[in-house]
């Protein structure tokens, strides 16, 4: 009977830690504020707002990998301009991770639906324990394993103005047919 629960016991605990999750902390605070790019020379004009409408997706994927595996849930802008809210501090990603101490391929995206858009590019983030504190993904400073301040990119209105004007000719010419 020992023996048999011991067995139990050790298969429980292999498939307890096969599924185990990393976390991260993928919110960040005034000293790494968001910022949206207006005129398209790539250093940020001003905070993002709620008002933006900007949605912010975390993908992770093996070390050394392509970030591909988009991360249940979004974050947004909240009431302070350029600081996201919609995730928790400690942020558990797929069963699939590794676990704690694992180093996962990590990328945060943002778009909205006037086609704004901003990405991370990919960071080699080490994982924290999934009880927490999840590891601090954002830094206003260059490193390796953090990701600094996330600039939007507005596009250029004569692109927006040339589509709306071809949609304009298309409408016009299939009333008058």
């Amino acid at each position: 009977m020992k023996k048999s629960l011991l067995t139990l016991a050790l298969v429980a605990m292999a498939t307890v830690s096969s599924f185990a999750q990393g976390t991260i902390n993928p919110l960040n605070g005034t000293l790494t504020r968001i910022k949206v790019d207006l005129n398209g020379d790539g250093v940020g004009d001003r905070n993002a707002t709620a008002a933006d409408g900007l949605v912010f997706s975390i993908f992770y994927g093996p070390a050394g990998a392509d970030a591909s595996a988009q991360a249940v849930g979004t974050m947004t802008i909240g009431t302070t301009e350029g600081v996201l809210v919609g995730q928790g501090t400690v942020f558990k990603l797929g069963d699939d991770t590794g676990g704690a101490n694992a180093v996962v391929s990590l990328r945060i995206t943002a778009s909205n639906s006037q086609g704004w858009r901003g990405d991370t590019g990919v960071k080699q983030v080490t994982l924290a324990s999934p009880s927490g504190p999840g590891t601090a993904v954002w830094s206003g400073t260059a490193s390796t394993s953090k990701f600094l301040p996330m600039v939007v990119t507005v596009p250029e209105p004569s692109t927006i103005a040339l589509g709306v004007l071809g949609l304009g000719s298309l409408l016009l010419f299939r009333r008058r047919k």
